[in-house]
């Protein structure tokens, strides 16, 4: 996570239950939505699995949902943070008792989850953008506007750049806050990793630009070197407990000017 080109750092993230959570807040209009979702979300999703009669699939949906739905109705009854707001998107690995996986991507704003399969990257979320054109569809329904704003050269509804957010409450309901969760399949020996970032990284690479990235740099540093099998293993280690901040610094070289968080799941660990 760096601050880039911003005066303050506003994103956060949360890592937690050995690499199965994941998730990525973008705060804006100030930092207490996002730190609120990164001390609280999982801890709230983790109650609500507690309420289901199972560990299924489904069951791992309704208590994502409903944690995001707790937080949303938080911050919304907190005064404070009438004028602040935040993306969430988180991922969970869901595996059955036959120790199948199953990626649960859920999202609110224009933060976003790629999957690396087979070096083609697979886009786990939807970004919340207002001229996206099912959320286009939802504003202009309800007689909102949806303007251009020509210095940062982005669409905007209620003066904000996404249309989807946790808080925002001056802005609600035109900028929803109802959570958007996909469940893919993890094809073992196919799927190799999942890059969930704040927008920072996405606007200055595409999906496929940050899955070409990781993996032309893992080739180039793995090949430069005259290597044992022991020490390439060590390397590769190194690399990817380091290609956050590669990518985090790729995304500041190529123009992005915003706060970065970037994190790696390795689904395969050979």
């Amino acid at each position: 996570a760096i601050k880039g080109g911003r005066f303050t750092m506003e994103d956060e993230y949360c890592v937690t239950d050995g690499g199965r959570f994941v998730a990525i807040f973008d705060g804006h209009g100030g930092g207490d939505v996002s730190s609120y979702l990164k001390h609280n979300l999982h801890d709230v999703f983790c109650e609500n699995m507690k309420l289901q009669e199972n560990k299924s699939v489904f069951s791992t949906v309704a208590a994502l949902k409903a944690a995001f739905c707790e937080m949303e109705q938080d911050v919304l009854s907190d005064d404070r943070l009438g004028y602040q707001g935040s993306t969430a998107v988180a991922v969970r690995i869901h595996e059955n008792p036959q120790g199948h996986r199953t990626l649960l991507s859920a999202n609110v704003g224009d933060s976003r989850a790629v999957l690396s399969r087979r070096g083609q990257a697979v886009d786990l979320t939807r970004d919340h953008k207002p001229n996206e054109e099912r959320e286009k569809a939802r504003i202009l329904a309800m007689g909102e506007n949806i303007e251009w704003d020509r210095y940062s050269k982005v669409h905007r509804v209620r003066n904000l750049s996404l249309s989807r957010a946790i808080g925002d409450r001056h802005a609600k309901p035109a900028v929803s806050g109802e959570v958007e969760i996909k469940h893919y399949p993890v094809i073992e020996g196919d799927d190799e990793f999942i890059v969930l970032s704040s927008d920072g990284l996405w606007d200055a690479m595409t999906s496929q630009d940050a899955v070409d990235f990781v993996h032309e740099k893992m080739n180039a540093e793995l090949s430069r070197e005259n290597l044992s099998l022991d020490d390439v293993e060590n390397y590769k280690t190194v690399l990817r407990r380091n290609m956050t901040k590669f990518l985090a610094r790729e995304a500041l070289r190529r123009g992005s000017s915003d706060n970065i968080c970037v994190v790696l799941v390795w689904l395969d660990q050979k």
